[in-house]
């Protein structure tokens, strides 16, 4: 192996491990739901305003990591953000109380903005175009793991060691990735101009240049419908339904957005892929935005039952939720390098705000006189907007890529990439 690929491959894997926990982070509350909120003291509306100040403080710090990274690359913004995680882990863990803990989740989310924006810039900048799909769809499956571990194995771990101990640990997990990222990852292949990583316009300039880009605002409506939803319910909402509704115990319920978490982390691998190798991308989103809707009626309106017939449902919307792979390529391939992390940014932080807004709206309705099947409606009228936004969105072909009858063939090379793609393999 050359050196410039293990270069590009350690700073990816250490970049990669920092988004792992950040999926930790966004999904255990789910899990560790009935010791939190016995813990803290807190209601299920309380609760959920707790989970969210993670999506509020993540979502708002999107756009300022954007043009951060824009300007001073990935290595250091990334390093600082994910010692600012490690720290909201370890004060979580030692909360005693609803406004001591919500300190952590303010940090963490503070932390990971930077995090996903730093990743993502790292990927443009250190592999080719026309693979972005297949690589963002690799990250996303390795994140998605993430989330994996904060489903049934964080509850088996939960009857073996608290949470607080839980908490701790991946606060020391934390801090050791925060030192490799700050070792191994560069901001540009070596070679590879300036304006490639690291020289963004920054400010004021990079974020009007990002919101002037049309094809973003149907992307984000779509990414919503299926992304939005599906982060707020699997973060918290998806064990409590199933507990309370069906009769199941916190452990047998986590599987069930196990399953879905998985199914979300390989369908983000299959479906970067296949939609590179068929040159296409708004086919894939309107498939899975359809997708989003119907899991989502039927969770609300079918008779369905715990066993196959939940499992399949939820696994059906983690497969919906698979199109954010297809989203940030779109995007990616819509707007110049040079203000791509901002781009990204305010994609991301449109669809954390309603996950942010979701899951003490969710919360609220359930706990009232209206009940789940409200509260899931909801999320289906969602995810309904979402698939209004997949239509209108605009086929943006992966750069220097076009299908011809089955195949994908060299076609229209983006003149902005000139130069940027020295040193990328």
């Amino acid at each position: 192996m050359s050196d410039h690929r293990v270069r590009r491959l350690a700073g990816w894997s250490v970049l990669a491990g920092c988004f792992v926990l950040g999926f930790f982070h966004r999904f255990a509350p789910a899990t560790f739901a009935d010791s939190l909120s016995t813990s803290l003291n807190a209601s299920g509306a309380e609760l959920g305003a707790l989970a969210s100040w993670h999506f509020w403080i993540y979502t708002v710090a999107q756009i300022p990591a954007g043009l951060l990274v824009d300007r001073y690359g990935s290595r250091i913004c990334v390093a600082v953000g994910s010692m600012v995680t490690a720290a909201g882990s370890l004060v979580l863990s030692g909360a005693h109380g609803l406004a001591a803990g919500s300190a952590g989740p303010v940090l963490t989310g503070a932390g990971l903005s930077v995090v996903f924006v730093g990743i993502m810039k790292y990927n443009a900048d250190w592999f080719r175009p026309e693979t972005y799909g297949a690589i963002t769809g690799v990250t996303m499956l390795l994140a998605a793991a993430g989330a994996v571990v904060a489903g049934s194995p964080a509850a088996w771990l939960l009857e073996h060691f608290s949470w607080r101990q839980l908490f701790a640990a991946v606060a020391l997990i934390g801090l050791v990735l925060s030192l490799g990222v700050a070792v191994a990852v560069r901001d540009r292949p070596p070679g590879a101009p300036a304006a490639s990583a690291g020289a963004g316009p920054g400010g004021r300039a990079g974020l009007v240049a990002a919101l002037r880009c049309r094809e973003m605002w149907p992307l984000l409506l779509a990414t919503m419908g299926t992304n939005g939803v599906f982060y707020a319910f699997a973060g918290l909402w998806g064990v409590p339904l199933l507990t309370e509704t069906r009769g199941l115990s916190n452990t047998s319920a986590a599987v069930y957005t196990t399953a879905a978490l998985v199914t979300y982390g390989v369908g983000c691998l299959v479906i970067g892929l296949w939609s590179d190798r068929a040159g296409r991308r708004k086919p894939f989103l309107l498939a899975t935005s359809a997708m989003a809707l119907a899991g989502w009626t039927g969770l609300a309106v079918l008779p369905w039952t715990a066993g196959w017939q939940g499992v399949l449902l939820y696994v059906l919307l983690g497969a919906a939720a698979s199109q954010v792979t297809v989203s940030f390529a779109a995007l990616r391939e819509s707007v110049s390098p040079a203000v791509a992390a901002t781009a990204l940014a305010v994609l991301n932080a449109g669809v954390f705000a309603t996950s942010a807004a979701l899951q003490p709206l969710f919360g609220w309705v359930a706990d009232s006189g209206a009940g789940w099947t409200t509260a899931l409606s909801l999320m289906a009228g969602t995810s309904a907007l979402g698939l209004l936004g997949a239509f209108r969105s605009t086929e943006t072909w992966p750069r220097g890529l076009a299908a011809d009858g089955g195949r994908v063939v060299p076609d229209r090379p983006d003149p902005r990439e000139a130069g940027a793609a020295h040193g990328r393999l």
